[in-house]
């Protein structure tokens, strides 16, 4: 054998080596993420808001003889997928579904003693931190395509309405679950970076918990009470929940099986920035079904204008650039640490 032959003979074992690592770590941490209590709780969690606003809020808008099928059709899917948004593909899945698995994925290992361990296996580091990334990615997907689909048949069930709801209700679920995978990688990302770079569990919550306040929280109250400093400094840049509505309302238009109400807009354009929303929007939102159907001609009035900060496009790539530049720090500071 040449010793070229035996370069890359070595090379050749040295990626498998490597892949076997990645696949044993996250086959490993697959297991126990997937434990019974967590999946039943993640999965009746996940409906728990849309259950409740179906049997408190949404009842009572569909009362018999108001609205045609297609119209009452049209209203709970919008309905749908602004709480899907908010719940489903917000802050329940970022905290309830990523953020509590994440947070404590590496420094664990650290708390029992196991990472040096780990690391003194044929496991680099890299494919440690990669393994564990892509682990909760694929069991926080398989939790909310879960998630999406009970929400989806409980919400027929509770409104009692017939298949065609149901039917509306699944065209648009794969929209949804294309746009939580984006959710799930920057959050999933933000979450193991903080239990790599930080051993305190008060202090990676803490910090967790305002990177949640400053993406679902801090750009409505900015748009609602200081529009024109939101405006002028181009907050919009750097306000994660306009760029994440940016794109989710973006791959909802991708779809001819969607039309947003102007109720869903305006709720979309108060807490996404996604629409253009002011005083009337608010009232719009606040009204609800009554105050956006005129039963006299038995229609709702015209789409609301799209907001145009920032292209959806570019909305995509700083979410994405963001999730990368997260795991990039997470990683070197990982390979410069002195495991013991």
């Amino acid at each position: 054998m040449t010793s070229t032959d035996t370069q890359t003979t070595k090379r050749g074992m040295f990626a498998l080596s490597g892949r076997s690592a990645l696949y044993t770590v996250m086959a490993k941490t697959i297991r126990d993420l997937l434990g019974a209590r967590r999946v039943i709780v993640a999965i009746l969690g996940g409906q728990a808001l849309a259950m409740f606003l179906s049997l408190v809020a949404w009842a009572d808008a569909f009362e018999v003889g108001r609205m045609g099928l297609d119209m009452q059709t049209s209203y709970l899917v919008g309905y749908f997928i602004t709480v899907s948004f908010f719940w489903m593909t917000g802050l329940f899945l970022a905290y309830m579904v990523v953020g509590t698995s994440g947070l404590e994925l590496v420094d664990q290992e650290r708390k029992r003693g196991t990472l040096l361990l780990i690391v003194s296996k044929p496991i680099g580091r890299l494919q440690f931190l990669a393994g564990k990334f892509l682990a909760l990615v694929l069991t926080a997907a398989l939790l909310e395509a879960a998630i999406l689909l009970v929400s989806a048949m409980a919400v027929k069930a509770l409104l009692g309405f017939g298949p065609h709801v149901l039917t509306a209700l699944l065209k648009v679920l794969p929209w949804i679950f294309l746009f939580s995978l984006l959710v799930i990688v920057v959050f999933t990302a933000v979450s193991v970076a903080l239990s790599t770079l930080v051993r305190s569990a008060l202090v990676r919550n803490g910090v967790f918990t305002l990177v949640l306040v400053a993406v679902f929280a801090v750009g409505p109250v900015m748009r609602m009470a200081w529009p024109d400093i939101y405006e002028d400094y181009r907050v919009y840049y750097f306000d994660g929940g306009y760029n994440l509505g940016n794109v989710y309302v973006d791959i909802l238009d991708q779809t001819a099986t969607v039309r947003l109400g102007p109720q869903a807009q305006a709720w979309l354009g108060i807490t996404t920035g996604a629409y253009r929303a002011g005083a009337e929007e608010l009232l719009t939102a606040l009204v609800g079904a009554e105050g956006a159907f005129d039963p006299d001609i038995g229609a709702m009035p015209p789409s609301m204008e799209r907001s145009t900060y920032v292209s959806p496009a570019v909305s995509l790539v700083g979410i994405v650039a963001v999730a990368v530049a997260v795991m990039a720090v997470a990683a070197i500071a990982f390979r410069r640490e002195d495991v013991q």
